[in-house]
Formats: structure tokens, sequence, C-alpha cells
């Protein structure tokens, strides 16, 4: 009954307060409506300096391409002129013994005129003779595509005029060239005209006049320069400082405009490329106009409207703030309350409820919140349950499962089976890392593989390792990353398995599939020569088919033998092996023939399958069923490239079809002319180890094994 006075109390709801945040409301409005005003005003600007942008640079190209239209009518006037004195400077050519040293040019240069000048352009494109000094000795492979036009029409015949350019060296005048290829195309004859009409007619005081008078009308441009397409001045022959140089450099590479902003400066540059270049001509007459655009005035008139969008802003934000006060009072005191006992509630007792509210709304979420923690309580108790029984399901699994940090890489979980495989007590190995525990020669492997697996977070990552200290032992190991619900790696977890059984029946199987592969086909052999040599009549053609026989059979013996040595040394890790002992013993297994099989390797051992000479073998069985009476001699070499061991098995047979290079070494391809290729690659790549073949068809096989650098050494 004490609790009716305080039950009558009004209990206002959110929406009353929400009246009051309505007012906030409009002013955020007011505010946007203010920022959509600037950026229509600031879009008007860049859209019109845009377009009158884009006008002025059309009007600047079209204005310098008229201008080569009528360079270029003034070059075509010439070209009958200058293709009879080159051909008189040919003739000279001839009268001279076709020698550029015993020909008179200055007398060539005085019948055509002052304002000639003859060149000789050797084979390597350097001017060898000249009438023009300061050219002497002009190496044009520094200008590698007109070096390649040069050589182009030193193969050819017939007359080549070029435009008016610059000449690069002396004075920088304007020149018209022309080149005539040599009867023998041993040298190209060039002449040089120069003179007042010439000077006259490529002035470039027109040009910049005519691009000064386009960018007037742009308020927006401060400066404008123009360059040629060797990266000069046109107006002073000058080369331009940084950066400038690598700007325009970078146009003419690309041939294509380039834009450079320099918002420190409220400028733009623009280094417009004009392509005037044409096929027929050597000479590139392109234009790289430099612009240099200041956004100072859209700058400062955004600034004044920014400004006094800034004092309205101000005033509505002193005006919100005011009934934010008003309205936080009475919103954020219950609020604070809640997450006052909601603070409790999350530091662990879940006995704590949300204290009674005035307000209906939080009220009600009081209520949910503490109806949330009872079925938290609940679901907590659960989860330890559930946790418990999944820790001791995956302690007792008969595969190892460990877990580690992404953060730091320590140990987390260890179960019983990971003690067995690793022996390694889990007491020993949680809490570490993998430097901590392992030879520091796989843990830079181990954590290059973390890396990797987080930067590709949908890959499970297969591997089978072995080493030292696991002792005649494959692992076989999957890897996963554990990534939490924000994509942030949380964990990593491996499942390991002991694979050393299974590997040594898989390999046997598979020697003993080819073993036997190759036995039947010596036996094949031996019943052809027996009934062969039933035909024959004499005793000394009967002995040489029982001769080939006695091979085929001491073939089949090695084979046998080898079977049981591999059976007593066991089929279960990598280990370091001689190359040139392991050849010798594939050697041995073939049948007995008139190859001569050469070993050029040296001292080097790598770390390979103990199966390495049945690669070998298989190499050599290759060369004998497909070279047939064509081959005669095999060879192994081994040489050091870039620290890593390349072993190069060759013979001198027909080799293999370009087609057959892939095919060869994928599985179920043993059917096919090349057989035991997949067998080696996965023996191999079991240490890392690569194979190719890439010699070419007609010419002998060449199979190629790389070795890292970490898997192979070289003993005194």
């Amino acid at each position: 009954m004490e609790q009716k006075p305080q039950d009558k109390k009004k209990k206002h709801s959110f929406s009353f307060y929400l009246l009051f945040s309505m007012i906030v409301l409009i002013l955020c409005i007011v505010g946007f409506l203010t920022i959509n005003d600037y950026l229509y005003t600031k879009d008007n600007f860049e859209r019109e300096s845009h377009l009158l942008q884009v006008q002025t640079e059309q009007n600047i190209r079209g204005s310098l391409h008229f201008k080569d239209a009528a360079s270029n009518f003034f070059d075509d006037f010439l070209n009958d002129e200058m293709n009879k004195g080159l051909n008189a400077l040919h003739q000279e050519y001839e009268r001279a013994g076709r020698n550029p040293a015993s020909m008179n040019l200055s007398r060539i240069r005085a019948e055509l005129g002052t304002d000639y000048d003859v060149y000789i352009i050797d084979e390597s494109g350097i001017i060898i003779e000249t009438t023009y000094g300061p050219e002497l000795g002009m190496d044009f492979k520094t200008i590698p595509y007109f070096y390649e036009y040069l050589t182009k029409i030193r193969n050819q015949d017939g007359f080549f005029p070029d435009r008016i350019v610059r000449e690069l060296k002396g004075a920088g005048k304007f020149r018209k060239f022309a080149y005539m290829p040599t009867v023998d195309h041993n040298y190209i004859l060039e002449l040089g005209l120069t003179g007042q009409n010439i000077i006259l007619m490529s002035q470039t005081e027109d040009e910049k006049g005519t691009i000064a008078q386009i960018v007037a009308v742009n308020p927006y441009i401060e400066s404008f320069r123009v360059f040629n397409s060797m990266g000069r001045k046109t107006d002073d022959n000058t080369i331009p400082g940084e950066p400038a140089l690598t700007y325009i450099s970078q146009a003419i590479r690309t041939q294509s405009d380039v834009q450079i902003p320099d918002p420190e400066h409220s400028r733009i540059f623009r280094y417009l490329f004009v392509d005037m270049k044409k096929d027929q001509y050597g000479s590139d007459p392109s234009r790289i106009v430099e612009i240099t655009y200041s956004t100072k005035l859209i700058d400062d008139a955004l600034t004044r409207l920014l400004f006094f969008h800034l004092l309205v802003a101000v005033f509505a934000i002193l005006l919100g703030c005011l009934l934010a006060l008003v309205i936080s009072r009475r919103v954020t005191r219950p609020i604070q309350e809640i997450v006052s006992d909601a603070e409790i509630i999350a530091n662990g007792n879940l006995d704590h409820k949300i204290r009674p509210m005035e307000n209906k709304e939080f009220a009600v979420l009081g209520t949910s919140i503490n109806t949330m923690v009872d079925s938290l309580n609940s679901a907590s108790r659960k989860v330890k349950d559930d946790a418990i029984f999944q820790r001791e399901m995956i302690t007792r699994l008969p595969v190892g499962i460990f877990i580690k940090t992404a953060e730091d890489g320590r140990y987390v979980f260890w179960n019983d089976a990971c003690e067995e495989i690793f022996h390694l007590p889990a007491s020993t190995v949680l809490g570490k890392t993998d430097r901590q525990l392992f030879p520091a020669d796989n843990v830079a492997a181990i954590e290059k593989e973390d890396r990797h697996l987080f930067l590709n977070r949908n890959e499970v990552r297969n591997k089978i390792i072995s080493g030292k200290y696991l002792g005649d032992r494959i692992i076989h190991m999957i890897i996963v990353p554990i990534f939490d619900s924000g994509g942030t790696p949380q964990f990593i977890m491996g499942i390991s398995k002991d694979v050393s059984h299974e590997n040594i029946n898989l390999k046997m199987d598979l020697l003993f599939s080819i073993t036997r592969q190759d036995i039947l086909d010596n036996l094949s052999v031996i019943m052809s020569h027996l009934e062969r040599a039933q035909l024959k009549n004499t005793h000394d053609d009967m002995q040489k088919f029982f001769d080939k026989t006695i091979g085929s059979i001491e073939s089949i013996r090695n084979q046998i033998s080898y079977m049981r040595a591999l059976q007593e040394l066991g089929l279960v890790s990598p280990k370091w092996q001689s190359v040139r002992e392991a050849f010798h013993d594939a050697v041995k297994l073939l049948p007995d023939n008139r190859l001569d099989i050469r070993t050029e390797v040296g001292t080097v051992e790598i770390f390979a399958d103990p199966l390495l000479p049945r690669v070998f073998y298989t190499l050599l069985d290759n060369s004998l069923r497909t070279g047939g009476r064509t081959i005669s001699a095999i060879s192994l070499t081994a040489r050091i490239e870039n620290k890593t061991l390349h072993i190069v098995y060759e013979d001198n047979g027909p080799g293999i079809p370009a087609a057959e290079k892939e095919k060869m070494f994928e599985t179920g391809y043993d059917q096919g002319t090349y057989q035991g290729f997949f067998l080696i690659k996965e023996l191999l790549g079991f240490t890392h180890l690569l194979i190719r073949e890439n010699g070419l068809y007609g010419g002998g096989v060449r199979f190629e094994i790389e070795v890292p650098e970490d898997k192979f050494r070289i003993l005194p």
C-alpha cells in the first residue's frame, strides 16, 4: 500500500522526449541545406572551369594541327629539289668507289648551295662524314625510334624525305632533312637544308602567339610553355629543369596527356600531348604543351561561401546544444542507471538485476535485460558443460590436434595424440612458441606458412613433414586459420596424423607396379629374341640372339636386386644422397647397351627421397625405349645458378614433342609412350625438387631438376 503514491506518478513515454529532439532535427535539416548549397556552388564552379579547360585544350590542339598542315605543304615543295641533290651525292659515292672517306663532300655542298649540309651515316647509326662539324660522330642509337627508322630505310631503296626540325647539336637551327640509302645498303646519304625561308616557316613565335591568344580567354590559366618531342622548348631549344622534364618525358613515352595536381600552391599542371607524327617521316614534330591552371579563384569564392555557412552553422549548433542539454538530462539519467547495472552484470554477477525505471520505455528495457540475463545464466552453464565435453572428446581423439594463438603463436591446446606423435608432453608445449620447441631451421618455414594462411583466410593447408627430430616418420598435417566474426585472426588449428606406414605401402605399391612392368617388358624382349633365334640356321646367328637375351635377363636380375636393397634400407624419410652414385646405381639396372653415358656432377649431394636412383632409371629407360637405334650418348651435368642447383639430363635421341611435355607428368598418363614420369615428379616434389622437360623436339631430351638452396651441398 505504501507504493501507491509512487505508482500514481505519471510515467512519460519516449515520444515526449522525441518532440524536443525534432527541434534539433530541424537544425540538422538547415545544416544539410547549407552544405548542399555549398556543394552545388562548388560543383558549378568546377564544371564551368572544366568546360573552359576542355574548350581551350581543343583549340590549342586544332591550332597546332593547322600549323602542321601548312608545314607539310612547304615540306612537299622542297622534296623534288632535295631528291636531285641526293642523286648527285649518290653519284659522288659511286665515283669514290663506295668509300665515304674518299668522297668530296665540300664540292657537293658547293654545287648544291651553302644552305645545304651533307651527312654520311653508317649501319651503326653514327654520322661518320659531314660538312657540318658539330654533328660529326652523332650517334642515333641514343634516339631508339629514329635509329629504327634509319635502319629500315637503309635496307630499302628510294628517296625518303623528312620534316623540318631543329638540329640536335650546333646552333639548334631549323633544317629540312632527306635520306637515300646507298645501292649496297651499307650507308645512308643525308642532306640537311637550312635557309631564311625554312627559318621563317619554322618560327615558333606564331605558334606561341596563337596559343597565347587562346589561353588569354581562360581566366584559370597562369602560364604555358611548348616543347617538342625531344623534350626541348620550341622557342629557344633548351631543356627544362625538374620536375617538368620528368612529366614531359612521361607524356612523350606514353603519348598521352599527364596531369599533376599541386594543391599546396593551388595549381594544376597539364601536359598536353599533341600527336603529329606521320609514319612516312622519321622525325616526330609532336608537341607537348605545359599549361598551368590556377584553382585560386575557385578556392577564394568557396572560402567566402564557406565562411558565411560556418556562421549559420555555429548559430545552429549553439541552439542545438542548448536544446540537447535540456533533453539529455532527462534521457541520460535512466540510461546511466541501466549502464551501471549492466556493468555489474558484465563483470560476472549474473544474479544482479536492473533497477526499476520511471520512464515506461526504459522500464520495459530493464525488464527485457533482466530476462536476457536469466537466459544467459542458463546458457552459460550449458556452454561450460559443452566445453568440458568437447575438450575431453578432442583430447582423446586418435589424431593429433593443437591450437596456437595468432597474436604471438603460443600453444593453448595440445591433445594426447600430439604428445604421442611429436614426443612432447602438453606440460612442455602449452604457453610456448615454435621457436622455443622446434629446431631453428624448421621455425622459419612454420612462421612463413602461418603468415600465408592469414593472408588467404579461406585456404586450408595440407602438408607432409619429416625431419631429424621426428625420426624415420612422416606426418600428414592439416593447418586451418580461425577468425573471429570481425575477420580478425585468432587461432591456428592443426590436425596431425602419422602416415609413415601408409607412405611406405604407397611407395612400395608404385615401385612394385613399375618394376613388374619393366620385368614384363624384358620378358617380352627375351621371348621375341628366342622366337627369332629358332628361325636362324647358323650357330653364330643364334649366338647373337642369345647374347641379347642375356642382357635382358641381367636387367631383370638388377631390378630384383634393387628392390631387395630398398626393402632392407626402408623407404620412409628423405636423406642426403650423392647424385653421382644414385645415377650410377640407375645405370646398373639397364640391360646391356653400347651407349656413351657420361656423368659430370662433381661431389654434390641432394636431400631427396630414397627412390632417387629410380628417378634416374626412369629417365634412362625412357631414352632407351623412345630413342631406339638413333640414340648413342647420354649425359648428366650440374650447375649452380642464383643459389639453385640445376641437374640436367640429356640424350641425343629424337626428343619429346611440345604437346607431350606437360601431359607426361600428369597422373594416369603412364599408359602412353612416356611411362613413370608422374611417379618421379611426386618423388622429387616430396622434398620440394622440381623437374621439367625443356629440350627441343628433334634435338634430344633435356630434363632439368631444380634443387633449392637448402636441399643440396657440395662435399670437399
